[in-house]
C-alpha cells in the first residue's frame, strides 16, 4: 500500500504493508487504524496518525501510565513491588552517571520516577502533556515540571546530565524533532536513557495484533534494536547499549487481556484463565522465560542509553 500523505520518519520513503488491523483496545474509544511497516526500512508505524490535539482524548486521568504515589499504595504487597520498579528505573541511571546532577524526564507523568531520583539527591525536571499528570507530580512531589511538550520549552544548550524517556518516544508524533532537542540540551558528556516497545519481541508474534505494545493509536511508531539504532545515529546520538530489564509480566498480562476480550467463550471461562495467569505461581514459572527473552533482547520493552555523538 503507498500513502502520499504519510511518510516513514526513518527513510521518507511512503510504500508501506499492512501487518494488523488496530483499534484503541486500552481505552475502549472509537476509531479504525492500521499498524503497518515501510517495505524500505522495516519501521513500523500506525495510519492514520492522529495530531496532538486529537490524541489527548486517548488519555484520561485514569490512565495506566497516570499512578499515585508509590508510597500512597495502600496495598502493602504491590507497594512493594512499586518501590522495587522505580528503583530498578533509577539504579540504570545511577550506574551510568557517577556523579548526582540534573535530570529531565520527558512525559514525566506523575513523577514517580522523578521522586525516586529526587530521594537519591538529584535536581530533578519535568515535561508532560497531561495537565493533571504534570500538577500531581507539582503538588505530591514538589517537582519543577512543565505542563506541555518539549519544545514549548526553552532549556538552555548543555543543560542536563541525563535525560530519559520512560516509554515515551513511541507517543510522539513527530520524535526526530524531540531528539534533535535532546541533543542541543545535552551536556558533551550527558546521557539518554529510555525504554520503548520491542518490535522484535517473542510476545509480538505470540499474540499478533493483541499485542500490548501496538497499544493504538497512541504509539505513532513502533521500533527493532536494529531500527532505533538508526533512527537515533540519524539524529546525532550514538546508541552504546540496548537492554531489557522491565516490562514483564504487566505487559504479558495486557496482551492477554486483550486476546480474551475477543475470544469467544464464557466469561467465567475468561476470567479463571486469567485468574490463573495473574497468580504467584504462574509469575515464578515464568520467571526463567522472562530472563532468557531479556538476555536475547526478545522481551517486549527494550532499553536504550546513547550519548550525544561527537563531531568529527
Amino acid at each position: 500500500m503507498e500513502n502520499s500523505e504519510t511518510k516513514c520518519i526513518l527513510c521518507n520513503r511512503g510504500q508501506f504493508n499492512l501487518l494488523y488491523p488496530g483499534k484503541d483496545r486500552l481505552e475502549q474509544l472509537p476509531g479504525t487504524f492500521q499498524v503497518v511497516e515501510c517495505t524500505n526500512c522495516g519501521l513500523i508505524t500506525l495510519l492514520p496518525r492522529k495530531s496532538a490535539q486529537e490524541i489527548e482524548l486517548h488519555y484520561p486521568e485514569n490512565y495506566v501510565c497516570y499512578c499515585q504515589a508509590v508510597e500512597d499504595e495502600k496495598v502493602w504487597l504491590k507497594r512493594l513491588d512499586r518501590e522495587r520498579g522505580r528503583e530498578r528505573r533509577c539504579k540504570e541511571v545511577l550506574k551510568r552517571s557517577v556523579l548526582k546532577g540534573r535530570i529531565l524526564d520527558i512525559g514525566c507523568a506523575t513523577g514517580i520516577f522523578l521522586s525516586g531520583m529526587q530521594l537519591h539527591g538529584w535536581d530533578c525536571y519535568g515535561v508532560e502533556p497531561s495537565e493533571y499528570a504534570a500538577n500531581y507530580a507539582k503538588t505530591r512531589f514538589g517537582l519543577k515540571v512543565f505542563h506541555g511538550y518539549l519544545e514549548d520549552m526553552n532549556y538552555p544548550d548543555h543543560y542536563f546530565d541525563v535525560v530519559t524517556l520512560w516509554d515515551v518516544l513511541e507517543h510522539i508524533p513527530d520524535p526526530g524533532r524531540t531528539l534533535d532537542i535532546i541533543h542541543r540540551i545535552l551536556k558533551p558528556d550527558g546521557i539518554l536513557i529510555g525504554t520503548l516497545p520491542n518490535a522484535s519481541a517473542w510476545e509480538r508474534g505470540w499474540f499478533g495484533e493483541y499485542w500490548a505494545g501496538w497499544e493504538v493509536p497512541r504509539h505513532y511508531n513502533t521500533f527493532t534494536p536494529k531500527t532505533i539504532t538508526t533512527f537515533l545515529n540519524i539524529h546525532n546520538l550514538k546508541v552504546e547499549e540496548i537492554f531489557s530489564f522491565t516490562g514483564r509480566h504487566g505487559v504479558f498480562l495486557m496482551s492477554v487481556g486483550f486476546w480474551l476480550a475477543d475470544w469467544k467463550r464464557p466469561e467465567w471461562f475468561k476470567k479463571g484463565l486469567l485468574h490463573l495467569l495473574q497468580s504467584l505461581l504462574f509469575r515464578i514459572i515464568a520467571h526463567p522465560y522472562y530472563l532468557f527473552a531479556e538476555l536475547l533482547n526478545k522481551s517486549p520493552i527494550m532499553t536504550f542509553c546513547c550519548r550525544v555523538l561527537k563531531e568529527t
